[in-house]
């Protein structure tokens, strides 16, 4: 999400309003329902709100809720357990490249343990 922000942090209704349009439609040109959307994320205008104010990939402290929500989407993404996922986000940050990666070179080499 970070690469398709301004480069500049708003709150302003407007422009993060046409951003959530933009992310719906890419969405569904690439066949994802809105109501999947809807389903993982709650609102969409509040996931691109928080993300401008959190643009370096940080969440606040109290938003426990989107850590949970990024450990399970984790976790699913790389066969992981959900522990896993969220000791991952607690020492590497909240960046999806450098998880997904880490998560993944986590189960490989897990996998290759376990073969021995």
């Amino acid at each position: 999400m970070a690469e398709h922000l301004p480069d500049v942090v708003t709150d302003d209704p407007a422009a993060i309003n046409d951003l959530a349009d933009q992310a719906m439609e890419a969405a569904d040109q690439e066949g994802i329902a809105v109501s999947e959307i809807y389903e993982e994320v709650g609102s969409v205008f509040e996931v691109i709100a928080e993300a401008m104010q959190h643009r370096d990939g940080s969440l606040p402290e109290a938003d426990l809720a989107a850590v949970d929500l990024l450990a399970g989407r984790l976790s699913q993404e790389a066969n992981i357990s959900k522990e896993q996922a969220h000791d991952l986000i607690g020492r590497f940050g909240t960046d999806w490249e450098s998880l997904l990666n880490e998560a993944h070179f986590m189960k490989e080499l897990e996998d290759r343990l376990g073969e021995e």
